[in-house]
C-alpha cells in the first residue's frame, strides 16, 4: 500500500486492490467448490451430471434438495482455500498498512452467491453488529461485476458522519425496508427515515457502482454505506468476504461487561 491508497481510504472511505485473488488462486477455490458439491451428490446419489458446469449443478442442488443447497453453502467459509486465503500474507500487508497495525482479529469471512432466479439483494446499509467500531471489510467478486451486470454498491465519504442512527439501523441489514439501490436509481425509494443526513446521502448521484474484474478487490471502511444490486448474468456472482478489526478498538477486550458482537441498538460513536 503506498500513500497515495492510504489517502484514498480515508477520504473516501475504500479503495480498489487490482488482482488481490491470481487467476490461480480463484480456479483453486471453484476446483474445491466443486469436490464438495460432488461429494453431496455422491453421498445422496442425486440425478445432477457431475460433468456440467459448478453453477448449474449448485442451482439443480438448490432446487433438488433445498436443504443439501443450505449445508454446501453453511461449508464454503470452512474449506482450506478460502481460509488460506483470509489469512495471506498479502491481504494481511494490505490491511495492517491500510488500519496502521500490526496485528488483526479476522471475522465474517464467507463466500456469497448471488444469482438471476434469486432476487435477493442488500439495501444501503452500515457494518454494524460486529467486533470493533474500526474495520475493514474486504469484498472480492469471482466473476467480472459491473454497473450492468449487477454489483456491489457505495456511496463515497459516507463513513465520514460515523455511525448514522435512523429507523432500520438497528436491524439487520436485510430486513431494512429503506436504501434498496435499485428504487434509489429509478427515484422511486422513499426515504422515511427521520435522518436529515441519510436522506441526502440516499440519492441515486452519490452511489457508486463497483466495476471490477475477477479477483480484484475493494476494501472499505466500517461506516461506509453500502448495498448490492441484483445480479443480471447467466453466471453465479460468487463473492468473497470478510473483516479485519484492529486490536485496540475491540471493545471486547476493553471492556468486562462487553459483548464479543457490539449490538445493533448501541451508538459505536461512544464506543
Amino acid at each position: 500500500m503506498n500513500n497515495k491508497n492510504l489517502n484514498e481510504f480515508d477520504k473516501k472511505g475504500f479503495v480498489i486492490v487490482k488482482n488481490l485473488f491470481s487467476k490461480s488462486e480463484i480456479k483453486l477455490i471453484y476446483s474445491q467448490f466443486e469436490q464438495m458439491i460432488d461429494t453431496i451428490i455422491d453421498y445422496n446419489g442425486l440425478p445432477i451430471n457431475k460433468k456440467i458446469n459448478l453453477d448449474h449443478k449448485y442451482l439443480l442442488l438448490k432446487k433438488i434438495s433445498p436443504k443439501l443447497k443450505s449445508h454446501f453453502y453453511d461449508m464454503l467459509p470452512y474449506i482450506d482455500c478460502v481460509n488460506n486465503l483470509t489469512s495471506s500474507k498479502k491481504i494481511l500487508n494490505i490491511i495492517k498498512s491500510l488500519l496502521n497495525c500490526k496485528a488483526v482479529f479476522i471475522t465474517g469471512q464467507v463466500i456469497r452467491l448471488d444469482h438471476k432466479s434469486d432476487k435477493h439483494h442488500l439495501p444501503l446499509h452500515q457494518e454494524l453488529n460486529n467486533i470493533s467500531n474500526d474495520f475493514a471489510l474486504v469484498w472480492v467478486p469471482l466473476v467480472d461485476v459491473n454497473k450492468k451486470t449487477g454489483t456491489l454498491c457505495v456511496i463515497p465519504e459516507s463513513h465520514k458522519y460515523g455511525h448514522l442512527i435512523y429507523k432500520d439501523s438497528k436491524k439487520e441489514a436485510q430486513y431494512h425496508k429503506v436504501g434498496i439501490v435499485n428504487k434509489i436509481m429509478k427515484n422511486k425509494e422513499k426515504i422515511d427515515c427521520q435522518n436529515s443526513i441519510v436522506k441526502k446521502l440516499f440519492h441515486k448521484k452519490n452511489i457508486y457502482h463497483v466495476n471490477l474484474k475477477a479477483g480484484d478487490a475493494i476494501i472499505f471502511k466500517t461506516f461506509m454505506f453500502h448495498g448490492s444490486t441484483p445480479f443480471n448474468s447467466n453466471k453465479i456472482r460468487w463473492t468473497f468476504l470478510s473483516t479485519f478489526h484492529p486490536l485496540q478498538k475491540t471493545p471486547y477486550l476493553r471492556d468486562a461487561k462487553a459483548k464479543l458482537h457490539i449490538p445493533y441498538d448501541v451508538d459505536y460513536n461512544k464506543l
